[in-house]
């Protein structure tokens, strides 16, 4: 079997030579049991792949037939996924394609009903099954009976399978394997030391796969862990990229005693994501003390009116003051805010924008407000008609207005009643402008990558800043173009129609539905396999 994990590789577009690559978590734990179980089982990553579909080919002539592809699929990169499955149906007729992550997951019968190059889709953490599937499709045998399993009947009707409970001991599974991912474009200083988050945002689709329980390993295996990763692979930061650090205390403090005992935090940094009424102040003095001293919060809005619509359960008071506490015992704090979420006004982005700086963020990210598949966001979207669907989901990124091309802009696939598309880049643009445009703040981004790890790499030493020279200026003439849009569009706001295209009204029903399959991939790659099957 090869499991294979399809990127939208210009996702990030001027922006991808200044983020890391990580790795497919998701896939890495699937290779960790397959290992366990001693399964020939190989993984690709589209994202480093220069020749993707070259290198499955080259796995698939070490394989034996039937051939099965596992597929785990982001929902940005569905169109990727679809092309490469199509390719592989061209030329490997009788292969087994099979569709899990976050998009099936969330959208299992319109997967299955669009695309005829998927043969089957599973919903949900897939550790549990992936041994049984692989060996029932190697024998030829029917998968139709495990749970989480989405097929075809023999009429052609859909039938999704009932998920099976989530193992609750994430113990219980393997370590990740870190020494199938030593390629040097991997960024491998993360772990995942939890699953799960118990908490209801409507725009949130992580908890699509991993459900409301909070899962988490124990403290010794992460030291361990962490204590490998900076033994072997030479880390000295590591993200923990949990959706919810904070979520049970006496994890936390156990956790920091053994990071001190070991000595990590005289040789290791970390970083993690918190919710703001999480944070007290003694839990993280002891953070910081064992070298926790990178700090992410979703804050989201400056509005707690809008904190109520998108169901957060936290108040700006609790971000104002979780922020303060930070900030005085001296974390490297970083927040997002998104903007255009239901009900929002051009008042509330102007007030997210003012409380961002008088926090003193260190560094700020404003997204656009997107409804992913599978979240209640997305279900209000479609019922309000102002969902937007372009392609395929091809237009579903929530950084779009910042790493599009200044003259090329990426439709938002979501606009709150009384808003514009104009008026929110512009706010967005402005947002930086803002906060970044400080020489203080951009010497802190330009010269100090260790702390916007995971937002923004210039280059650590001389030589990997010499290395990144094109990208940085092409990366700036693309913001000087889009700051001198954004001026342009704040003087003569009256006028903007006539220089900036027309502007969408958001009251405006603009809902484009999903491609069928022959309207994504191209006919180029479908000619490739066609011949490749004939040499």
């Amino acid at each position: 079997m090869l499991l294979i994990y399809p990127a939208k590789k210009d996702a990030l577009k001027i922006f991808q030579s200044f983020l890391p690559i990580y790795v497919p978590i998701g896939l890495g734990h699937l290779l960790a049991v397959c290992e366990k179980q001693n399964l020939p089982v190989e993984m690709i990553d589209q994202q480093i792949e220069d020749d993707f579909l070259g290198t499955i080919d080259k796995y698939v002539a070490k394989m034996q037939p039937p051939y099965i592809f596992g597929f785990s699929v982001f929902t940005i990169a569905m169109g990727s996924a679809v092309e490469t499955a199509k390719y592989l149906k061209a030329k490997y007729p009788d292969c087994v394609t099979l569709f899990g992550g976050i998009h099936p997951t969330a959208m299992p019968e319109e997967t299955l009903q669009t695309f005829p190059s998927i043969d089957l889709i599973f919903a949900g953490e897939a550790e549990e099954h992936i041994s049984t599937i692989y060996r029932r499709l190697k024998n030829r045998e029917s998968v139709h009976d495990v749970p989480g399993i989405g097929y075809r009947n023999g009429e052609g009707e859909v039938v999704i399978n009932e998920r099976s409970a989530l193992n609750m001991n994430l113990d219980q599974y393997p370590s990740f394997p870190y020494h199938r991912f030593e390629s040097p474009k991997y960024d491998l200083g993360f772990i995942l030391s939890s699953r799960g988050c118990p908490y209801k945002c409507t725009f949130c689709s992580n908890r699509i796969t991993t459900g409301l329980a909070y899962r988490y390993r124990a403290p010794e295996a992460l030291v361990a862990e962490m204590k490998m990763l900076h033994e072997k692979y030479g880390c000295k930061k590591v993200l923990l990229l949990d959706d919810n650090f904070l979520v049970n205390r006496s994890r936390i403090h156990k956790l920091t005693s053994l990071v001190v005992e070991e000595g990590l935090h005289k040789k290791m940094s970390f970083g993690f994501q918190a919710r703001a009424d999480n944070v007290r102040r003694d839990q993280m003095v002891e953070l910081f003390e064992a070298g926790f001293n990178s700090v992410f919060y979703g804050i989201e809005t400056a509005s707690n009116r809008i904190m109520k619509v998108i169901r957060k359960d936290e108040t700006i008071e609790d971000c104002i003051e979780a922020v303060k506490i930070s900030k005085e015992l001296g974390f490297h704090v970083s927040a997002t805010f998104i903007f255009a979420l239901p009900t929002e006004t051009s008042a509330d982005r102007t007030e997210a924008i003012r409380l961002t700086n008088e926090l003193k963020i260190d560094m700020v990210r404003y997204n656009n407000a997107t409804p992913y598949p599978g979240t209640v966001f997305y279900k209000e979207a479609q019922a309000e008609g102002l969902l937007n669907v372009v392609g395929y989901y091809d237009n579903f990124n929530s950084v779009s207005t910042f790493i599009e091309p200044p003259f090329k802009k990426i439709p938002f696939s979501y606009v709150p009643q009384g808003s514009t598309e104009n008026e929110i880049r512009s706010q967005i643009l402005w947002g930086y402008w803002r906060f970044y445009m400080n020489l203080d703040r951009l010497k802190q981004v330009l010269n100090r990558p260790d702390l916007g790890v995971g937002w923004f790499d210039a280059g650590g030493n001389i030589k990997e800043k010499l290395v990144k020279i094109p990208a940085l200026t092409l990366l700036a003439f693309n913001l000087t173009l889009k700051f001198c849009e954004m001026w342009l569009q704040l003087a003569f706001r009256p006028f903007v129609p006539l220089f900036a295209g027309k502007a969408k009204n958001a009251s405006r029903t603009y809902f484009e539905p999903a491609m069928n399959e022959d309207s994504i991939g191209s006919a180029t790659l479908e000619n490739k396999a066609q011949n490749d099957q004939t040499q």
